[in-house]
C-alpha cells in the first residue's frame, strides 16, 4: 500500500514538473481606460430614453444652474477690480 502510494505521488511530481505552471494572468479581461464621466458603468443599465433624459439634466445643470452657483459663491474681493489696478 505504501509503494502504490509511493509511486502515485511519484507520477503526479512528474506530470506537475512536465506542464508549466499556469501564471495567473488576467489578459483574458479587457482592459478598458478608466471612464470618469461614468466611474460605475452605470449607463449600461439604462434605456436609450432614461440616458437621453440624464445627457438633458446635465447640459441644463452646465448651462444654466452652474454660472448662477458660481456667482453666488465667489467671493466678493474675486469679483472687484481693485482701485490700484484701475
Amino acid at each position: 500500500m505504501f509503494k502504490s502510494l509511493q509511486r502515485q505521488s511519484a507520477r503526479q511530481l512528474q506530470n506537475l514538473t512536465k506542464a508549466p505552471l499556469a501564471a495567473r494572468s488576467y489578459s483574458a479581461v479587457t482592459k478598458e481606460p478608466f471612464n470618469w464621466k461614468d466611474p460605475l458603468g452605470s449607463s449600461n443599465l439604462f434605456t436609450e430614453d432614461e440616458l437621453a433624459i440624464a445627457e438633458t439634466a446635465e447640459a441644463y445643470c452646465q448651462e444654466r444652474m452652474l454660472p448662477r452657483v458660481l456667482g453666488t459663491t465667489a467671493p466678493q474681493h474675486l469679483l472687484t477690480v481693485p482701485s490700484s489696478l484701475c
